[in-house]
C-alpha cells in the first residue's frame, strides 16, 4: 500500500507558523465559506527504524488529503462524505480505491484500557488569549505500556473530527485483511480495533508508541483557500477497487 499509509496511520515548545505558499491564500472576509477552504497541518513523523519525514494534512468540509508536502505527486485523498479512501501513486499511475463500511471484527485478545494523565508544559502558539491547556496521557493496554500522547483540551475540534473519521474508515479497510500477529496487540488495538480511543482526550500535538511510531505537530494554519486540483483524482490513471 502507498507509503503515506505508513501514517498507521523535533518536538517544539511552540508550533511554528509558516508563511503562505504560492498554492494557498488566507480566506478574506466573506459571507459564505469557499468550497475548498480549510486547515493545513504539518507533522514530523517517525516509523520504527525509518528516518524522520514530514506529513501534510489538508482538511476541508468534504476532504482530507495526506501527502509529503507541496510538491508531492503521491497522496491519499479521503472523501469525508462517501467515506472512500483513494491512494494515488504517480510512479505507476495508479489509484487504489477503498470503499469503507462498518465491519464487526472481534480481536483475538482482550482489550482493556487504563489512562494516566499529568499536565504538560508543551504549548501551541496562538492568538487566542485563552490558550489551550496540554495534558500528557499514558494509555496502557491490559496493564502494559502502549501509547503516549500530549493532547490539547480545546481549539482544534475540526481537525480532530476529520482525523477520527479517517481513522475509522482506514481501520475498517484494515479489518478486511486482518491476520493476528503475536506481540502486536498494542498496534492492532490502536489502529484496527479502537482507532479513535487515543483521540478521546483531545487533539494530539505529540504522540508516540511502544511499536516505534512517533509524530509531532510542527505547523497548524487555519482558514486557507486551497486550489481545487488538490482534491481531484488524476486523469489517465488506472483504478483498482479493493
Amino acid at each position: 500500500m502507498y507509503k503515506i499509509i505508513k501514517l498507521l496511520v523535533v518536538v517544539s515548545a511552540s508550533i511554528l507558523l509558516l508563511a503562505c505558499t504560492s498554492n494557498t491564500k488566507p480566506i478574506a472576509e466573506k459571507k459564505h465559506k469557499p468550497k475548498y477552504a480549510g486547515d493545513m497541518l504539518i507533522f514530523s513523523e517517525i516509523l520504527g527504524d525509518q528516518s524522520e519525514s514530514n506529513v501534510r494534512m489538508i482538511i476541508t468540509d468534504d476532504y482530507l488529503r495526506i501527502d509529503d508536502g507541496a510538491d508531492s505527486e503521491d497522496y491519499v485523498l479521503f472523501d469525508r462524505k462517501t467515506k472512500t479512501i483513494y491512494n494515488i501513486v504517480a510512479d505507476d499511475k495508479s489509484i487504489m480505491e477503498m470503499e469503507t463500511h462498518d465491519i464487526k471484527l472481534k480481536p483475538e485478545f482482550p482489550i482493556l484500557w487504563s489512562v494516566e494523565s499529568e499536565p504538560s508544559h508543551l504549548l501551541m502558539k496562538t492568538d487566542d488569549a485563552n490558550a489551550a491547556r496540554a495534558t500528557h496521557y499514558r494509555l496502557k493496554l491490559n496493564q502494559k505500556e502502549c501509547y503516549n500522547l500530549v493532547a490539547l483540551d480545546k481549539g482544534m475540534e475540526k481537525p480532530l473530527i476529520a482525523m477520527r473519521e479517517y481513522r475509522k474508515a482506514l481501520a475498517n479497510q484494515l479489518k478486511k485483511h486482518y491476520q493476528a500477529q503475536k506481540g502486536q496487540e498494542c498496534y492492532e488495538a490502536i489502529n484496527i480495533f479502537n482507532p479513535t480511543t487515543h483521540l478521546n482526550q483531545g487533539f494530539p500535538i505529540r504522540e508516540w508508541s511502544v511499536y516505534g511510531y512517533q509524530r509531532f505537530l510542527v505547523n497548524y494554519r487555519k482558514n486557507i483557500i486551497f486550489p481545487k486540483r488538490l482534491f481531484e483524482l488524476p486523469k489517465g490513471y488506472g483504478r483498482l477497487k479493493i
